[in-house]
Formats: C-alpha cells, structure tokens, sequence
C-alpha cells in the first residue's frame, strides 16, 4: 500500500510539474443510475477515445445461507472464448452509438489502436481472456476485452459502497444468505491492481488524450452470470435432505444476472489531468440482463445419495466452502449463444445513454 501511495505521490507532482491539475466536478445522471466525479475540463468531455474496455465476466460464485452455514457453488458453463469476446464486442459498439447520438465525438477505434502509446499500455495489461480467481470470496471472473484493446484494471477500481447494497433477487429473505456483502463490494479483488505501474500507466493514457485531443475512456463492466436468488423455497429446505432433488431445487434458485454496482465503472484521463485524480463514474444500482436464453441445473445429482459432483452436497459442507478454483459445484449455469450479444448491448443501452448524456452536459 505504501508503494502504491508513493507511486501516486510521484505521479502527482510530475502531473503538477508537466501542465494544469484538473479538479473534479461533481456529477449525477438523469435517471440516477450513474454518479461519481468527472474532470474540471468539460469541454474535453465532448470528444472522447476509448483506450480500455473490458467486461468482467464472474464466472464462479460461492453462497453461504444463513441456515446451518450451508455453502453452495454455482458456476457457468463457459461458452467459447469468441462467443465473450463477442459479446464485449457488442457492448462496445452500442456504447459509441449511445455516446455519438448524444453529440459525443469518439476518436475511431483504429486511430486508437494505431498509437504507441496505446502499444506501450498493452505491455502492462493482462492477456484477453485473462481469468481472476479469489479463493477469500469464493468468485473467479474472466476479464475480456472488446475489439483487441488492453485489460488494465488500476483506471477502474471497484467503487466501494459502505452498505448490503445488491439483493440477491427480488423477493429473496436478505436474512437468508451471509456473505454478500463483501462479494458485492469488491467485484475484483484488490491484489490485481497492477501497483509498480500505476505511474506508467496513467502517463501513458495522457499521452494518448494528448496525440488524439481527446478524454481517454476507460470502461470496466462486471456481469455474475452466476449470481443466484435463493427463493423463500429453498430456504425452508435448510434442513431437509431433498433440496438436490431436480425440480424442488430449479425451482428454488433463480439466475440473477445484471450490471453491478461499484463493479461497472467508467474512469476518464485527460492530458496534463493529475493521475491522483481518478476522475470515475460508477453504476449505483444494478441494471438486470434481460433476453439471455438462460438454464439452470442441478450439477452431477446422485438421487440417492442426493448429493452433486462436490461430493456431499450442500449438506456435507456444513462451514465450509469450496473456494473457486474447485472443479466441482452445485448449480451449473447455461446460457445459449443465439442473442447473447445482442442481450447485453440492449439491456447496457439505458447506462451508456446515461453515460452520454452526463459528457454531454456534465453540469
């Protein structure tokens, strides 16, 4: 932590040395979805270079239910890597649709991708898919980028919120799971920030605004495929030895996937800006997915032993978890191909308008 505060520290006064530090205004969106702090430098909103998207796939998530300290995992059944990268992909174009129907200009993506100093930012990111495992919170993600440009994760951090702030699903007892509340705070743990390149990595983005007179756009969206509701059904089959029965179980567990706060994060350098700056917006409440063919099964059931592949079940983990990174798991999430991209463009469609619309008329 120290060195990463020095870095900063340096960082800071080499901004202040080289050109004006711009302060930070204070911003809201229309509908209250997005909020955070955009750069003093307004007129520099209105054209903008997307230098860093990439979608936070969470591929494994662990539950614990307050019941009997019951831990279950339920993980994705991952389609091909192209179908993500399509995805992200899909993300991204509708956000450039959203931003120049608002009178935002976006710097085309081959200007971006033709700069060295975009180059240089791609030796410090990490290889798209790159996989993300948290054994403390039981979650694993994939971070994939959109159109080959790099994965760096120091420009958008997790926006922490100091409440239990994402409900499983509506309707689920938010006395039923333990847990949450650290999971949904910090989507992508914190040792993956890249300290010791956090001075090359701001610098270099100024140096990209600076060559295109542009705001460099930075764009993180986290989407649990794997999140879980818990219906009031399966928490009254805390105690029972049927919950691995198929329909009692499907029936008791509904997929929940969404753009989640404090994970979903638009940040934004700007040339000569100061880097102890993070000039970011962040989600402020989650935006369901809507239109994913989604499935949901009961993973390697045994009916007599009504356990799954981890052996024992549910109940045969009383305090313990699994912790990503296990092969085995309860629920297995399937989600079919047809219209996966075009599912998550549509339903991100109302947070990009918002983001278009705060660039441009920040005040």
């Amino acid at each position: 932590m120290n060195r990463r505060l020095s870095l900063l520290a340096a960082a800071t006064c080499l901004a202040l040395a080289a050109g004006p530090a711009w302060a930070a205004t204070d911003v809201t969106g229309p509908q209250g979805l997005l909020k955070g702090q955009v750069p003093d430098n307004l007129p520099a909103l209105k054209r903008v270079a997307i230098a860093n998207f990439f979608v936070q796939y969470v591929t494994e998530f662990g539950i614990e239910m307050k019941s009997g300290n019951i831990v279950w995992t339920t993980k994705w059944e991952q389609p091909p890597a192209d179908q993500l990268t399509a995805g992200a992909n899909a993300l991204y174009a509708r956000l450039v649709s959203e931003l120049k129907a608002a009178g935002v200009e976006v710097v085309e993506p081959d200007q971006v991708a033709g700069l060295p100093a975009l180059a240089e930012l791609k030796g410090f990111a990490k290889a798209s898919p790159a996989e993300v495992r948290d054994p403390t919170l039981k979650k694993a993600s994939l971070l994939v980028a959109a159109r080959d440009l790099p994965v760096v994760m120091a420009p958008v951090p997790d926006q922490k919120v100091p409440a239990y702030f994402t409900k499983p699903l509506e309707g689920t007892p938010e006395r039923t799971l333990v847990g949450w509340e650290p999971q949904s705070k910090e989507w992508l743990a914190g040792g993956n920030i890249e300290v010791g390149k956090l001075v090359p990595i701001y610098f270099g983005q100024a140096k990209i605004g600076k060559e295109l007179n542009a705001t460099v756009l930075n764009v993180r969206l986290t989407i649990p495929l794997v999140d879980m509701g818990a219906g009031k059904t399966l928490g009254g089959l805390a105690g029972g030895g049927d919950v691995f029965e198929s329909p009692k179980a499907q029936a008791a567990v509904k997929g929940n996937p969404r753009f989640v706060e404090g994970g979903t994060v638009f940040a934004f350098a700007q040339a000569g800006g100061n880097p102890g700056h993070r000039h970011a917006v962040a989600l402020q409440k989650p935006v369901a997915i809507a239109g994913l063919g989604l499935g949901i099964q009961v993973a390697d059931i045994d009916p007599d032993k009504k356990s799954t592949a981890r052996g024992g079940g549910l109940f045969g983990l009383l305090g313990q978890a699994t912790g990503a990174g296990s092969t085995a798991a309860d629920f297995l999430v399937s989600i079919k191909p047809d219209g996966f991209g075009e599912a998550l463009a549509g339903s991100a469609a109302p947070i990009f308008k918002e983001l278009a619309q705060i660039l441009a008329n920040p005040r």
